[in-house]
């Protein structure tokens, strides 16, 4: 999500949560009025929350690279009149 989009989410979670709290409310009792106001902050700051916490689809992406697989051969060594003489390792890899 670009910055420009959380900025105008913010500020509309913002804007809907002061209208809720300026609103009057048409109950008589009072806890009805509290029980709406603390909906709305409770709305407003999961949505801000959410906002603040969307990291899940940024995340690096990790590549596994299979390396070659490689071993170490024996390779005969062969004097002027192809005798072997010796024996050399040498690595050799796929």
């Amino acid at each position: 999500m670009k910055s420009y989009t959380k900025t105008i989410i913010a500020i509309a979670a913002i804007t809907t949560m002061a209208v809720a709290a300026a609103s009057p409310v048409q109950a008589k009792s009072k806890w009805k009025k509290g029980l709406a106001t603390g909906i709305g902050v409770g709305v407003g700051l999961g949505v801000v929350g959410a906002l603040i916490n969307n990291n899940h689809r940024q995340r690096d992406r990790v590549v596994y690279v299979e390396r070659p697989r490689c071993y170490i051969d024996e390779e005969p060594l062969y004097d002027r009149y192809g005798r072997v003489v010796a024996y050399r390792d040498v690595k050799v890899c796929n």
